[in-house]
């Protein structure tokens, strides 16, 4: 192959899975260069699940450090911005205080222990009906070091070139502020997956918002919402800017707002006739949303 054209090279390793890239990305500097130089246009790592949880006693595998996770050229300016998240305690995630729910890592338990140390889980597609291959990625809740914060936008980076078929966020969440903070705001960091699936809880809006700007998600009616009574699943259908009034103000009663809005539509996992609709508002030119307001349809 190293007497192909690099054109001819690039057309035979784009018919290669990842983990044949990865092996073959080792075997020579020619390869290394070719194959960095068209990651975006080459397979990708494809994982079950990711999921963030915010509880103790993990024994699993951890992501082990790269030699390139520190070599991101920081600004000085954003290197202040930075050094301000820290001293102001500017949190890597959110968590719910309230949380009764069985997560599949760990057996019940009564009471769930909360730690100021995340977990952000990876299963392995490959390994998911028999013993699941666990990756950890562990993060602090809130950020000591600058070193700390080159790791963090390191992973999230070459996570965001990944597929997972599911994202989880049950009842804890990454800061949308932070990782927006990590990468400038620009580009948008997105993670790709064909579920989201997320938990109606303390900090639902802070759910909303990290999906809204961070998750494409790719399947029909991929968002699964779920509360103590319902599980629905939806999609967005609507992200405009217009004038808007809540569903439950009478006529009269309130002016509409102009605002940017994103509807979703949800319809019951197992009884499709219950539909809400759901409304995610804010202000202009603000990526923090207002409210989220719902419309119950047929409960």
């Amino acid at each position: 192959m190293n007497l192909l054209p690099a054109e001819t090279n690039l057309d035979i390793i784009k018919c290669l899975k990842f983990n044949q890239l990865n092996n073959i990305q080792q075997s020579n500097r020619h390869f290394c260069e070719l194959i960095n130089k068209y990651k975006n246009e080459l397979a990708i790592k494809v994982f079950d699940s990711m999921e963030l949880v915010v509880l103790k006693n993990y024994v699993c595998k951890q992501v082990e450090q790269e030699s390139g996770a520190l070599d991101f050229n920081l600004s000085e300016e954003l290197k202040l911005k930075w050094k301000a998240a820290i001293q102001e305690k500017v949190p890597m995630y959110f968590y719910d205080y309230i949380y009764s729910r069985q997560i599949k890592f760990e057996k019940a338990t009564e009471t769930y222990k909360m730690n100021e140390i995340a977990n952000l889980f990876l299963i392995s597609e490959e390994t998911y009906d028999a013993a699941p291959k666990v990756l950890r990625l562990q993060l602090q809740r809130y950020p000591e070091t600058i070193e700390e914060m080159l790791i963090y936008r390191y992973w999230l980076e070459r996570l965001s070139n990944c597929f997972f078929e599911n994202i989880t966020s049950d009842h804890s969440v990454l800061n949308p502020e932070m990782i927006d903070l990590l990468f400038d705001g620009s580009p948008p960091l997105k993670f790709q997956t064909k579920y989201f699936h997320f938990f109606h809880g303390l900090q639902c809006l802070k759910k909303y918002e990290f999906m809204y700007h961070h998750v494409v998600v790719h399947g029909s009616k991929g968002i699964y919402y779920e509360d103590h009574k319902y599980n629905f699943k939806g999609e967005m259908k609507k992200d405009e800017e217009r004038f808007y009034q809540p569903p439950d103000v009478g006529e009269g009663e309130e002016q509409p707002v102009f605002c940017k809005v994103a509807d979703y539509e949800f319809f019951g996992v197992d009884k499709p006739e219950r539909h809400l609709k759901l409304y995610l508002c804010f202000p202009i030119g603000s990526k923090k949303p207002k409210s989220l307001e719902h419309d119950w349809i047929n409960i």
